[in-house]
Order: structure tokens, then sequence, then C-alpha cells
């Protein structure tokens, strides 16, 4: 069991060390959906059979994929957020494109915003999954959206980065919802 830490050089490296070693099935998140494909393609060359977990992979063979439906729980957070919100407000949305299920959740939860008119995203920008670039792309859009309403965080990490910008900036009648 290894982790690729967000890094797709070391996620790379650690499927070919896999690959070297001739294990009999790799399973893997993959920290770059597109990304992630040359090292499947080397497995699939190899005769390994690949499943993916969470979140999918664009390019290479993959045997099967296992993973909850993020359009349907991105609907829930967003039907969730609008309810908190009484349909009224500027939302903010905290990514991380290049993760297919990450892209699923947002797709999910924009298409459940739109059913209420009165909801605005104001921002959608790239948090990389990871608490710390969370929290700064939270503290931007608070700075350039000081009636902000809301954020939508597209995993733990993300929502948690949303709360500590959100305390930091004394908000505290903002509304998360995250995702995970």
């Amino acid at each position: 069991i290894t982790a690729g830490d967000f890094d797709l050089g070391k996620q790379s490296a650690q499927i070919e060390d896999f690959i070297t070693r001739k294990v009999d099935a790799i399973i893997v998140c993959p920290v770059d959906s597109r990304g992630v494909g040359p090292a499947i393609r080397k497995a699939n060359e190899a005769h390994i059979p690949v499943f993916t977990a969470d979140i999918a992979a664009q390019e290479g063979e993959t045997v099967c994929h296992v993973a909850s439906d993020n359009i349907a729980g991105g609907r829930l957070a967003g039907e969730f957020l609008a309810k908190a919100l009484n349909g009224q407000g500027s939302i903010a949305i905290i990514g991380q494109p290049t993760v297919t299920s990450v892209l699923d959740r947002v797709q999910g939860f924009k298409e459940a915003i739109a059913k209420f008119p009165g909801l605005k995203i104001v921002a959608d920008v790239n948090g990389e999954g990871v608490r710390d670039k969370a929290m700064q792309a939270a503290a931007d859009i608070l700075q350039s959206h000081p009636d902000l309403d809301g954020i939508f965080g597209i995993n733990d990490d993300s929502a948690l980065g949303a709360l500590d910008a959100v305390q930091q900036f004394k908000r505290d009648k903002l509304s998360i919802v995250g995702y995970d």
C-alpha cells in the first residue's frame, strides 16, 4: 500500500514499481485522472489488471471502477446549502479540477443550485484538495466577496480549509458544506 500524496510523479513511479515487482493487480485512486493514464497503460502492457477506486482514470484500461455517485452527492450538497441559505445568497466553490470525481461533484452541485434563482455562484477556484491551499483560496474569496454567504468544499480538507479562513475573518454566519 502506498500513497500518491497528490503528486502525479510519485504515483506514477509507485505504479511502475508495482509493475517491476510483477504484482497480480493494482488498485489506484488517481491523483490526476488524465495524468495517471501513461502509468496505467504500462500496467496494461504488462498484463496487470488495474482497478480504480473513488477517482476514475480518463486514460488506460481499467477492469472496474468503484465509487460513490458523485453527481448525486454534489446535488445533495447543493440542495443542503440552498436550504441552509433559504435559497438566497452568494456561494463559492473550492474545487480540484484535475480529478473526475470532483468534477462530477461540482456538476451535481451546480445542477442543484441552478434550481434556486436567488443563489449565485460568485467564485469557483482550485484548492487542490488540501487544507492549506483551500484555506488560502477561501481567504482570497472572502476578501474579494465580503458578502459571501456559503462555500462548497469538494472534500474534507477543502471544507476545513474554508472553515479556517472563515474563522480567521470572523465570518461566523457563513455556511460551509463539504463532501467526503
